[in-house]
């Protein structure tokens, strides 16, 4: 219940400082959210032409370990099942496929571009919403979804 009033609160504040192309805001409530899975009855499916480049050998290695497929869960109680593949990734950005579904969200499947800002990666949709992703320490990435006053955040693991 702590979690969730942390999340409310956080909203209002989010909604004002979050600016295309600028540092996330990321809740507080950030650190204590765990790696799993989804609780969504509506698992989503990528589509069958996605392709992960390798990265170029000589890219850092804080950008090359974007590289690949990871899954996870969003949402309160981890009711929404999402999927981030970085399809190709380069010194200042990244081809993403952002994936999206829960009981109540038909399954999202969009294509778009992503900037590096500082340690994450952003993308903004053709909806208006905003993508952010940052790596945890782990290895996992959380991850933080707005459109207007409407958002979700959540942890992705990489896929085996």
């Amino acid at each position: 219940m702590k979690i969730a009033l942390q999340m409310a609160a956080f909203v209002s504040t989010a909604s004002l400082c979050m600016g295309a192309w600028s540092q996330t805001p990321w809740p507080d409530f950030m650190s204590k959210l765990e790696p799993g899975f989804s609780t969504s009855p509506v698992v989503v499916v990528l589509p069958p032409d996605i392709a992960v480049e390798p990265p170029a050998a000589d890219l850092p290695a804080e950008k090359a370990r974007w590289s690949g497929k990871r899954r996870g869960w969003a949402c309160q109680d981890q009711a929404c099942d999402t999927r981030l593949v970085v399809e190709k990734v380069s010194a200042d950005g990244a081809s993403i496929v952002y994936a999206f579904s829960s009981a109540k969200v038909k399954p999202s499947i969009v294509r778009a571009e992503a900037k590096f800002v500082g340690e994450e990666i952003q993308a903004t949709l053709g909806n208006g919403a905003k993508l952010s992703y940052r790596f945890r320490k782990s290895g996992d990435i959380e991850y933080y979804y707005q459109r207007d006053s409407g958002w979700a955040a959540g942890i992705l693991s990489k896929e085996k």
